[in-house]
């Protein structure tokens, strides 16, 4: 029996150990790199089992919880940050191996953007995150992939996950001492150099820009999700994150 699940776009069902979504222009260019992840050891993420004659995507199912919208206060602790700092730092190490291998020719949703160091997932909310007894454990939905830097993933992660929101975002847990010091728990976990903290907020501050210009040039071709996310809101919270980022940690 078909299971529909949540998120994502179009018609999303599982089949047993099958998940099956509408393949894109850019899902086989994603079937290699998830390939690729698997046959180097890193199988926490989906396994790519091709595209049918219905031209649908076939996708292992990875087993867990995953959350949407207000995280529970176990996923907020320091353990699972942790845990999910280790998971992307693999996921980048090896994704700046498979840079190497791009022709120019593979497509992707996204535009590539500079330095290329690595592969971006490009949305690395804990809506993508698979969850075990509180650790990361998988990464899924990868219609965002494409090339880049690593600080470009990284910076939405801070946002999602210390996380760096305006006070009356819904999603927004902790005081801001205590945003510092995760942010400091992120870094030290995941290595990351940084010549002073200003660096990490700037990049937070263009890739919250980014994503308010892309939903907007969404939105006015006529893509009915940025449309319905704009209507419920989404744009507006992004700004008052954005204001939030420059007011408060700009200093």
């Amino acid at each position: 029996m078909d299971e529909f699940l949540k998120g994502g776009r179009g018609n999303i069902y599982r089949n047993k150990n099958i998940v099956y979504r509408p393949a894109e222009k850019w899902s086989k260019d994603i079937h290699e790199f998830l390939k690729y992840l698997h046959d180097n050891g890193f199988d926490q993420v989906p396994y790519p089992y091709g595209i049918d004659i219905n031209n649908q995507e076939k996708v292992s199912y990875i087993e867990g919880d995953v959350y949407n919208d207000i995280l529970p206060k176990e996923i907020r602790s320091d353990e699972t940050l942790i845990s999910f700092c280790r998971l992307i730092k693999s996921f980048h190490d090896l994704g700046e191996e498979y840079v190497k291998l791009l022709t120019g020719n593979e497509k992707w949703m996204l535009p590539i953007c500079t330095p290329i160091q690595t592969m971006c997932h490009g949305d690395l909310a804990p809506y993508n995150i698979v969850m075990k007894d509180n650790e990361a454990v998988g990464i899924i939905d990868f219609d965002t992939l494409h090339p880049g830097s690593r600080m470009w993933d990284i910076a939405y992660s801070l946002y999602r996950w210390i996380p760096l929101m305006s006070p009356d975002n819904p999603e927004n847990f902790g005081s801001e001492d205590d945003k510092l010091r995760r942010l400091k728990l992120f870094i030290e976990t995941y290595g990351l150099k940084v010549n002073d903290d200003k660096e990490l907020f700037n990049s937070v501050i263009r890739r919250l820009e980014y994503l308010i210009d892309f939903m907007v040039g969404e939105s006015e071709k006529g893509n009915e999700v940025f449309k319905n996310h704009i209507e419920a809101g989404h744009l507006t919270q992004y700004y008052k994150d954005l204001e939030y980022v420059k007011d408060i940690w700009i200093r």
